[in-house]
Order: C-alpha cells, then structure tokens, then sequence
C-alpha cells in the first residue's frame, strides 16, 4: 500500500509548481485499501431532474442557503453551466462560469468557510490520461433569490506528482476550502490527492498524494473535517478519516455522484441519462 496517494496543454503549464503546504501529518496517517464486508443499502427517490438540458448529470452538490437546492452540471461537452435543482427536480436557475474550461466536468463540490458559501466545479475527467493538468473553478455560491446568470470563478490549475490520471471526485472539506482530488484507476487501487491549501491562481499547483482507496471511485464527500464517503458504480466506504478502515456498503442505484444531505446519517446519490432521479440513501 502507498500512503503517499491529443487535448491541448493548459495555458501555465511551463510555470514551476508551487511549494506544497504542510501539516497533514495526523489526520493523513495511513493508506487504506478496502476491507469491510458489503452491508446492504435502501434507498428512496426523492426527486428527478425534469430538464431536458441535463442529459449527463455528472457532478451534485448541496446547497448551504437552504434545505432544498441541489446543484448539478453535465458531462463532458456540456459547457460551462451549472444548474440549480429545487425540491421537485424542477431547474429554478442556471449559470454560466465565465472563462472556465469546461473539457471534461466530472464533480462538484460545496463548502462554507468564514462565512462564505462556495459552489466548486472539477474539470478533471481524463479518459485517455493525457492532459498535463487539471482545473478547479471556485464561485460564489448564488443566492437562492439571485437571478440567472453569469459567475466569474477563481480557476486554480493542478498538476499530479506522478503523471496523468483520470478523475472524477473532487472533495472539499467543510469549513476550509481545501481541495482533494481522487483519482479513478479501473484495475488497481485508486489514490487521494490533496491541493495546497493556499493554491494560486497564477501559477500551476501541485497536488500531493496522501492516500490508497479502492479502484472505480466515481465521487466522493466530506461529511463533516473529518469522515467522508467514496462511491463506485454499485458500491460505497464510509471512512471515519483518512487512514481509518473503511465500512462497504451497496448503493440502490448505480451512478457517478454524491453529496451530504442537510440531515445526519445520510448522503444523496444521482447518476446519468435524462430525467435522472437523486436518491437518498442512509449511511451504514
């Protein structure tokens, strides 16, 4: 186990990586493979997305204005939209990022810090584990009564330490904005990431791998600083930190996204296709 963790080239990417942060020894103790057995999981739809916009919902995010927004984007060749998704599934907004790339959206994140409610998007979808880094776009989190529009995003560039990698979780731990990227290995064991915690605008970042995790993992959450889940296409660990042994358990649906719910003890799933239905399911 390891405890360390033809697309265009981006526009900084002959810039020197910065120097990483520290002071994650503790809480980033150890590598983590998966070794609980699969308990069973219920779930119940609790709405479906009627826009016929939405056709490749690949990443979820909850609001942290009120108790009924969801957030979501499509796939790859979706643009540079995010959607705002109300109780019913209805789509009550929608917002352009503006001079974000968008090549291959693959997760969303939320986090409130100091006040201030952030909406994370990840361009780090990378089939053909080509590209040379990798984008985080940070806005604003709109207001519920704010009207459609344009968000202008902080865009933070990554570069792995040790090559390229197909990913589609993008994490942020509640109360800070630090970023963790995990990356999808289809045949072996998966690895987390972790931004610097400052990261620059300017200048490309380098990510620093911290963690071992099961290959296939299409999303992942914080639910609180400390424990969060992974999901895979039918399956899910539940970690009480970074370097606890994990607890498997199934999912009742199959499909590449999650997000905390705004109750204790469960978490949102959605998956692809048209008028997509988000589930929640209870935690083991």
């Amino acid at each position: 186990m390891t405890k360390d963790l033809a697309l265009p080239t981006s526009r900084t990417s002959t810039l020197a990586s910065t120097t990483l942060a520290a002071g994650l020894a503790g809480l980033l103790a150890a590598a983590v493979l998966p070794q609980a057995a699969t308990a069973g999981s219920t779930g119940v739809v609790v709405r479906t997305m009627s826009d016929p916009r939405i056709v490749e919902s690949s990443g979820l995010a909850r609001s942290n204005f009120n108790t009924t927004r969801l957030w979501t984007h499509n796939d790859s060749g979706g643009g540079n939209i995010i959607y705002a998704i109300g109780r019913t599934g209805r789509t009550t907004a929608t917002y352009r990022l503006a001079n974000a790339r968008s090549w291959d959206w693959e997760a969303m994140a939320s986090a409130r810090r100091n006040g201030v409610n952030y909406l994370f998007v990840g361009d780090i979808g990378d089939n053909r584990t080509w590209k040379d880094t990798i984008f985080v776009h940070r806005v604003r989190e709109p207001k519920p009564s704010a009207p459609n529009g344009t968000l202008h995003p902080k865009s933070y560039e990554f570069r792995y330490p040790d090559g390229s990698h197909d990913a589609e979780t993008l994490m942020v731990r509640p109360g800070s904005t630090r970023i963790y990227i995990v990356s999808k290995v289809r045949s072996a064991s998966g690895h987390v990431y972790v931004a610097p915690k400052h990261p620059s605008v300017k200048r490309v970042n380098r990510l620093k791998r911290i963690a071992t995790v099961p290959s296939g993992i299409t999303d992942g959450v914080f639910l609180d600083r400390k424990r969060f889940v992974l999901r895979g296409y039918g399956s899910a660990w539940l970690y009480r930190s970074i370097g606890a042994r994990p607890k498997q358990f199934s999912l009742p649906h199959s499909g590449e996204s999650i997000t905390r719910t705004w109750r204790r003890g469960s978490v949102f799933i959605g998956h692809e296709g048209r008028n997509s239905d988000i589930w929640r399911v209870p935690l083991p």
